[in-house]
């Protein structure tokens, strides 16, 4: 996770197969970890409620669960 960006949208695979994502939103108070959620849920057309931090939450790399995705992105494999 990238926060402070110009924009949010993915930037790419890592080499350890995680995904790198720009956020707009700065890392202060939460802000950056509540436009990820809402991001990642928009990508997979989910709940927010959907989408949990499973670990990391205070760090720039995180665990994410997504309950009952209902699409995947172009850039989302397994």
């Amino acid at each position: 996770m990238s926060p402070g960006s110009s924009k949010t949208e993915f930037a790419s695979e890592m080499d350890d197969g995680c995904f790198k994502i720009r956020l707009k939103a700065q890392p202060v108070n939460g802000k950056a970890n509540a436009a990820l959620v809402q991001w990642i849920a928009k990508q997979f057309a989910c709940q927010r409620s959907d989408v949990l931090i499973k670990s990391g939450s205070t760090s720039g790399r995180k665990t994410l669960k997504i309950i009952a995705p209902q699409v995947f992105p172009d850039w989302y494999h397994e």
